[in-house]
Order: C-alpha cells, then sequence, then structure tokens
C-alpha cells in the first residue's frame, strides 16, 4: 500500500518553527544588572575582612586605642571606631568634590594597585597606583611638564600618519617612552593642578606621598593599620590594609563618596546657568552713578580753598559756575571770560572781604603817632 506523499505546502507550516532562532540572539546580550551598593558599617567591613591586624610583634603603639584584642598572635581591629570614622572620611570628600575639588588616590602595593585604577577611574578621580615619584606635588611644576610630553608623544602614537613618517628605531624609542610615563603618570595625565584630598592605602608604603602632602596642606584620608604610624593622618581609618576584599571596599565606598560630591557640584552649576535664548539675569545693586561735587572749604584768612582766589592768594580765572551751565548762560560767560575790562570787577568782589578783616588792625597804628605831636 504506497502512501500519498504530503503536499509541501502543507508541511511549510511544520518546519516554520526554526525562525524563533533570533531570540537567543538577543538574549546574548542581557542588560548588566546594577551593582548593588554597600555601606560603609560594620557588617561590610566584618564581611571583607577588615578586622584583621598584623602580627601582635608587629604594632605600632600609637594604633594601641583602635585594637580590639588579639587572637592568635594577631591583633583585631574595632570595628566600632572604624565605622564612624570612615563615614565621616567619606562626608569630608563628598562636601569636597561637590564644591569642584578632586581626589587623588594612591595605592601602590600589588593587591590595592588594581582596585585604585578601576574606581577612581569610575568616579573620575586621579590614581597613582604603580610608583610615586619623588617631587610629584611638591615639585608639580616639572612633573607637569612631563605630563605635557606624555600626552604629546600618546598624540603622536593615534596619528597614523605620524606614525608612518617615523622609522622603526624612533617608534621603539617612542614606545618605551610611552611606557615608562604610563606606570608613573597615566593616572595623573589629565589633573591640571594640586588635588583637594588624598585618599591612600598603607601609610608605611606611601610615606613619601603623606609627607609631600602634608607639606603642601593637602588633606589625608588613609587606611591605617596595626603596624603603622597614624600621626599626621587628618582622617584615620583603622582597618587591614593588606586584604584584597577590604581594599576593594575602601575603594568602592570612596569612589561612590565622590560620586555623589560630583552629581551636586553638577545640579548646583546647571542650576546657576541660563537656559536656552534666555538672556542671563541683570544684577542690579540698588545704586544710581551721581556726580558728586566737592564743596569749598573756609581758609584761614576767611579765604575759601577752591574759590576764586588760590593758594598764593591770587585771583584765580575760572569757567563759568554749573549753575550759569545749567540755565544756558554758556554765552555770556563766555563774553565775560573775554573781557579785560571785566577781569578788575571779579577781584574787588572778593576784596572786601580780606579788607574787611585786616582793615581794623592797621586803623589804630596809623592814628598813635597824631596825638603825640599834638602834644
Amino acid at each position: 500500500m504506497s502512501e500519498t506523499p504530503a503536499d509541501p505546502s502543507v508541511q511549510a507550516p511544520a518546519s516554520q518553527p526554526v525562525a524563533p532562532a533570533e531570540a537567543p540572539a538577543e538574549a546574548a546580550a542581557p542588560s548588566p544588572e546594577p551593582r548593588e551598593k554597600r555601606s560603609a558599617d560594620v557588617r561590610s567591613l566584618l564581611q571583607a575582612g577588615a578586622h584583621f591586624g598584623h602580627q601582635t610583634r608587629r604594632w605600632n603603639p600609637q594604633m594601641g586605642k583602635h585594637i580590639f584584642g588579639q587572637r592568635n598572635g594577631i591583633h583585631i581591629i574595632d570595628l566600632d571606631q572604624t565605622a564612624p570614622r570612615l563615614v565621616y572620611a567619606l562626608e569630608f570628600v563628598r562636601e569636597i568634590v561637590a564644591q569642584g575639588g578632586k581626589v587623588l588616590f594612591v595605592g601602590t602595593k600589588r593587591q590595592a594597585s588594581e582596585p585604585v585604577r578601576i574606581e577612581s577611574e569610575r568616579s573620575g578621580q586621579y590614581f597613582v597606583n604603580n610608583r610615586w615619584l619623588g617631587g610629584m606635588l611638591t615639585n608639580f611644576r616639572t612633573v607637569k611638564k612631563s605630563i605635557e610630553l606624555f600626552k604629546d608623544q600618546l598624540a603622536i602614537l593615534a596619528d597614523e600618519e605620524k606614525v608612518a613618517e617615523l622609522s622603526k628605531k624612533e617608534l621603539s624609542r617612542l614606545n618605551r617612552s610611552v611606557t615608562k610615563y604610563r606606570k608613573s603618570l597615566d593616572g595623573i595625565k589629565e589633573m591640571s593642578r594640586l588635588p583637594d584630598v588624598m585618599f591612600v592605602i598603607d601609610v608605611s608604603k606611601e610615606h613619601i606621598a603623606i609627607s609631600e602632602a602634608r607639606r603642601l596642606g593637602i588633606p589625608i584620608v588613609a587606611v591605617v593599620d596595626t603596624n603603622c604610624d597614624p600621626r599626621g593622618i587628618d582622617f584615620v581609618v583603622p582597618g587591614n590594609d593588606d586584604a584584597i576584599r577590604a581594599i576593594e571596599l575602601y575603594c568602592e565606598l570612596m569612589a561612590d563618596a565622590c560620586m555623589e560630591g560630583a552629581e551636586l557640584f553638577n545640579e548646583r552649576v546647571t542650576s546657576e546657568q541660563p537656559a536656552d535664548g534666555e538672556a542671563a539675569p541683570e544684577v542690579s545693586t540698588g545704586r544710581r552713578v551721581v556726580e558728586i561735587r566737592q564743596q569749598p572749604q573756609s581758609g584761614r584768612r576767611g579765604r575759601q580753598a577752591g574759590g576764586a582766589h588760590s593758594a598764593t592768594g591770587r585771583p584765580r580765572r575760572e569757567a563759568a559756575p554749573a549753575e550759569a551751565e545749567a540755565e544756558g548762560e554758556a554765552p555770556k560767560t563766555a563774553a565775560a571770560a573775554e573781557a579785560p575790562a571785566e577781569t578788575p570787577a571779579e577781584t574787588p568782589a572778593e576784596a572786601p572781604a580780606e579788607t574787611a578783616v585786616e582793615a581794623p588792625a592797621e586803623a589804630p597804628a596809623s592814628e598813635t603817632p597824631n596825638p603825640e605831636g599834638a602834644a
């Protein structure tokens, strides 16, 4: 018994379900889940291992007040002191960044190098994670020249035409120079001025950076372990500075504080700027400009300083008074200034003022000889 072949037009719908092959392509790129934001509380610090200090024989007595106890020869840091100190330091950094300040992350040890770079780049701050150059802050003018040279070299490598013009020897020398600069200047190549705050991991290892910041008066926020000296640190955060998880927590919290401060700064700048097409508001002080004329002051002999007579007593030729100009008497004044006959007329106007004062003093002297002559 032969079977009739199925009609191709009928089987087409059965083979069509292969079309949903596009669905896996869309599911291949899932949207990244937002990272859960951690807080600076005792629980987070405990989970990160921030309470483990160094061996008891390596402790620094200055850190004794921050030590809770010891276990198996290792000091235990008091997290009840660490948590509030960390919160206070984060609030300080947030306020500085909200005012337009910048933070420099410093951590050159192997455990701190990568977290420092990642979190500082995420928050848009500066970092030094490989090697601290002596004088990076105190001799920043010279370091800034090296930064400009480094940026010029990067621009040359980014231009294919300029790279094609270089010989193999020149290109090799340029690559070596860029590699050397990248180790120490990559994190500060956009730093045009000194930072406003320095955040340090491991005070003992970064003692040169701390001494430069102290000399320049830059506030220092540092994670201080039990083997470190907390003196000279503005914001001491007692904690483990060797565990990678603890360092990641410190850097993450510091980066979050910087980002929150940057948002506040951007909001303030945006609110102060006028909208598109809107004229900037005019600032009025409520004052009007008024011309002030100094009144003549009386002299010792009844003269008036700034009047018709100068300091030598001679009559002074003056222009027409302001009242005459206001009343439209400028032609009369010009005529009076040109006529020589009227010049003496002004002098007698002031003469009686002088004769009235000096004449009585001379009159008795002229009359005294008469009685003697009569006698």
